[in-house]
């Protein structure tokens, strides 16, 4: 995965927009985009002398469970 910026600093922004958007409908494709960013982060903080982030992971993940995922819109013919 290819990110900007630190995994910390991209872990902190994904956790407020998921705190911001608690409850409302959210589009799929920024959806897997976090579970991405957790899994990276995974990979990332299990690595030697990589920066420690488990407490904003395992921070995300519980917020992600409050996430409702946006319907796709059904298109008239």
């Amino acid at each position: 995965m290819q990110i900007e910026g630190s995994i910390r600093a991209n872990l902190i922004a994904a956790l407020a927009s998921v705190k911001r958007l608690k409850g409302t409908p959210v589009h799929k494709d920024t959806l897997d985009h976090w579970r991405r960013l957790l899994e990276y982060g995974g990979v990332v903080d299990r690595q030697p002398g990589g920066e420690k982030v488990s407490d904003l992971l395992s921070e995300l993940e519980f917020a992600l469970r409050s996430i409702v995922v946006e319907k796709p819109v059904a298109r008239s013919a």
